[in-house]
């Protein structure tokens, strides 16, 4: 529908005057919530009364058009029609983006791939909230097949986004809300996309596990755990060329990093390429500072 509960209401209001975004991006925007409450306490309560001296860009975004009345248009920028799992590659770049009560009527692959376009987009700032697990079934309603729940969501699921999160109960179940800033440290970043790989990895959800341990990699190439991860992901699914490939690329970017050469030199031995694998393995025997339970394994390789 196009409203939701209100007891987060409070904790992201304050998120968002503290942060004082100049532009906002309401995904789902429905009755238009975020639009009065940003527009009344960022331009209004700044005594900036008339629409002809706002300042915040506000912008919504609806599947569902004939929730669109006269008041939002007049309270938002701009109001996009359409499907966010289709626009939300397209849409300018935000200071703040807000999805609320949106995910989780998309299907579970889809809700991931748009949480991750969104966080992209957005310069500082992502806002979810969210319904949490079981017991929030919920029907098409007012002529609108995206009211459907199609999926559900867990606070796990957040992890790749470092965030504030707070939880509310109420009596359908747990709700979320996750305020994901975009100033993080890289490798908290990277820690939870590689968490969140290995949940859908544990899941069977290969393809989603290496989606997150690549995305992962490009923003440390030098992260080891990532690299393993991958190598041993890949292997599991066949793809042993890409593990290679993968291991080579790493060894010549850290030259240090010697479990990778005893991870290459035995898939290469795996492969029948045993040439190639001693050969990496002299190559580690070669390095200083080998520990020597690595220094043994490509001793072994040798033979």
């Amino acid at each position: 529908m196009p409203v939701s509960t209100s007891v987060h209401i409070t904790h992201c209001l304050r998120y968002i005057i503290n942060m004082r975004p100049r532009s906002i991006l309401d995904i789902g925007c429905g009755f238009g919530m975020w639009g009065f409450l940003s527009r009344m306490y960022l331009d209004v309560a700044e005594e900036r009364v008339q629409p002809a001296d706002w300042k915040l860009r506000v912008d919504g975004l609806e599947l569902f058009e004939p929730y669109i009345q006269t008041h939002q248009r007049a309270l938002y920028s701009n109001i996009f029609i359409g499907d966010v799992r289709e626009l939300a590659p397209k849409v300018e770049n935000y200071e703040l983006i807000i999805a609320g009560d949106v995910i989780e009527h998309l299907d579970k692959d889809d809700g991931e791939t748009v949480i991750e376009q969104l966080y992209d987009k957005a310069t500082r700032a992502l806002l979810v909230n969210i319904p949490l697990g079981e017991g929030w079934e919920h029907p098409e309603r007012h002529g609108n097949p995206g009211e459907l729940h199609r999926s559900q969501w867990y606070i796990e699921d957040f992890h790749p986004y470092p965030n504030i999160a707070e939880t509310f109960t109420l009596p359908a179940g747990a709700y979320g809300s996750f305020f994901c800033p975009k100033d993080c440290p890289t490798d908290e970043r990277v820690l939870g996309l590689l968490s969140l790989a290995d949940r859908r990895k544990n899941e069977g959800r290969i393809e989603r596990a290496l989606k997150y341990a690549r995305k992962a990699r490009s923003l440390d190439p030098a992260h080891q755990e990532t690299v393993l991860f991958l190598v041993d992901t890949l292997l599991g699914n066949r793809q042993t060329n890409e593990a290679i490939d993968l291991l080579r690329a790493a060894i010549t970017q850290s030259p240090g990093f010697h479990y990778a050469y005893i991870a290459l030199a035995r898939i290469l031995r795996a492969t029948n390429n045993t040439p190639e694998a001693q050969r990496i393995a002299q190559q580690l025997l070669a390095l200083p500072n080998v520990a020597p339970d690595l220094h043994a394994q490509a001793e072994l390789l040798l033979v």
